[in-house]
């Protein structure tokens, strides 16, 4: 299958390495470059370094894509959509995965003759050096259609699930897509505040907020039509807390570069989300407005 990833951060570059094990991998990127050299370290300890070149930014593989996989942040969507629009084939299947949610809006606008689906993962990557992608972490991966064009393209999940499992289609992907969002809301902004590993939030002293930050999440979840509980969003935060202990959020890496957030996209879009059903988020608002101050300290 000829795939064009667009976006080279750390996730678009561990779903590219790994799809270029059995299809034609394709990257669309800001930067005018031809080509693409990047070094993966495997998730599996002691595993050799697997460095493959990639080609970039050419209009005709683009053309000739049968799929597109957008990895850019939550607030470069509309801009990449925009950039890729000229050139997409009619019926060519846009999958967008993103932290937070928000776009969802400026995808069907831009792109309304295509199949629009939104993936979720639990894959974690860091990149350490400019060439280099560590996989640092694996979880489940979600992939739904968001109209209805989008439904025919099942088979995708199951693409995916070949080269990072576990991957399986979701019939309502907004679903994981808010249990996603409750996981961001608790993690993200805290280990940017504090420039501290996700390990580092089972101290005591994280122990109440993050009960409160789940809490208020569950209330919107649930006026958004997805019935769920504190305890049970806090149980999933702990859980991914865990099993990233030694990983840095995206956020906390975006705050310690000096690069914005995605903060408007998650907890923004859940205070925005509250305010529509009347619903009080106070531990969350006031997470927003620190990252947005750490964001304001940056560009000062």
């Amino acid at each position: 299958m000829k795939i064009t990833i667009v976006g080279a951060g750390a996730i678009g570059r561990l779903w590219g390495c790994k799809l270029a094990q059995h299809h034609q991998v394709h990257f669309w990127t800001r930067e005018q470059t031809q080509d693409l050299t990047i070094t993966l370290q495997p998730l599996e300890p002691k595993s050799e370094l697997q460095t493959s070149q990639f080609p970039a930014n050419q209009i005709e593989q683009l053309q000739h894509s049968e799929c597109i996989l957008i990895t850019v942040k939550a607030f470069q969507v509309k801009q990449a959509l925009s950039d890729i629009r000229p050139y997409l084939a009619p019926g060519v299947p846009v999958v967008i995965m993103h932290n937070g949610m928000g776009s969802q809006e400026s995808a069907l606008t831009l792109l309304p003759g295509n199949p629009i689906l939104y993936a979720t993962t639990a894959q974690a990557a860091f990149r350490p050096a400019k060439q280099q992608i560590n996989h640092t972490g694996t979880g489940q991966t979600w992939i739904g259609a968001l109209n209805m064009a989008g439904v025919q393209y099942e088979y995708l999940a199951k693409l995916f699930d070949q080269h990072l499992p576990p991957c399986q289609w979701h019939h309502d992907i907004n679903k994981p897509l808010w249990q996603k969002l409750a996981i961001n809301c608790a993690i993200n902004p805290l280990t940017a505040i504090h420039q501290c590993r996700n390990g580092e939030l089972t101290k005591n002293e994280f122990k109440t907020l993050l009960k409160t930050v789940c809490n208020e999440v569950a209330l919107v979840m649930t006026a958004e039509g997805y019935p769920t509980s504190g305890r049970e969003l806090k149980q999933l935060a702990d859980n991914v807390i865990k099993a990233t202990a030694q990983n840095y959020s995206s956020m906390n890496q975006d705050i310690c570069q000096q690069r914005p957030t995605e903060i408007d996209y998650i907890t923004g879009y859940l205070i925005a989300r509250a305010k529509a059903h009347q619903i009080g988020v106070p531990a969350n608002t006031r997470l927003w407005q620190q990252i947005k101050q750490l964001e304001q300290k940056n560009n000062d």
